[in-house]
């Protein structure tokens, strides 16, 4: 999986070489960027196979999407913050909540397919936390650096609504993003997308990255994890 994802990311042209590795961490369940490493611990892998559904989800969330959807958001997570230091690139507000941003937008542009899969499986990883309508949690849980899980959740659908109404149609249908946001979110990502565009973009190779977009990263759907064989 390195591997693949240093394949997806090749298209950024960065100033200094940026090395994804995977390291046990004591027990500690993490994954950070630290120039000029994107660094995931075996613990947070761990966590992320334990965490999967057993079976697909009513919302058509597969083991496999489940697993590859958090890995992926959670490694684009971290390359978002590589972005903004290598390219010095000005974020205005929380930096955390930009990562979030820079990742779901770039798997909305892999295929249509393989998109939806994996926007589908990375918002699985915060479903023990909207499984309840009232929320309750200490109050210094909000002084984290970052957003609470369900306001990442509804974050991440709202950007994936907001970039193909008619993919994600059904987010809104079956009450996972409720009307009253979803309104707002074909702005949001049109801001999201204008931002870019003018600080990411210039920086990419456009025909390797599309090159790379147009390949089919998923295994099918039913493949056990780790199945797989290497293109």
């Amino acid at each position: 999986m390195l591997e693949k994802m240093q394949e997806i990311f090749s298209p950024f042209q960065l100033p200094i070489e940026l090395i994804f590795k995977t390291v046990g961490c004591n027990g500690v369940s993490n994954a950070w960027y630290s120039r000029p490493n994107v660094t995931i611990c075996y613990e947070y892998l761990a966590e992320i196979q334990r965490d999967m559904p057993k079976e697909t989800t009513p919302a058509g969330v597969t083991p496999v999407d489940a697993v590859l959807g958090q890995f992926f958001y959670a490694i684009a997570h971290e390359v978002g913050h590589a972005m903004f230091d290598l390219l010095s690139v000005p974020v205005f507000g929380y930096q955390e909540d930009a990562a979030d941003q820079f990742a779901g937008y770039i798997i909305l542009h892999f295929g249509k397919a393989d998109a939806r899969r994996l926007i589908l499986g990375a918002a699985h990883s915060y479903n023990k936390y909207v499984q309840n309508p009232t929320v309750t949690a200490p109050l210094t849980a909000f002084s984290d650096e970052h957003g609470p899980p369900a306001q990442r959740f509804y974050n991440l659908l709202c950007l994936a609504y907001g970039a193909d109404p008619v993919l994600f149609a059904d987010v809104v249908e079956m009450k996972y993003l409720p009307k009253e946001r979803a309104r707002f979110c074909r702005g949001q990502y049109g801001e999201l997308n204008y931002a870019f565009h003018q600080l990411i973009l210039p920086h990419l190779d456009r025909q390797l990255a599309k090159q790379v977009m147009d390949k089919s990263w998923l295994p099918a759907d039913d493949m056990p994890i780790g199945a797989r064989k290497p293109n």
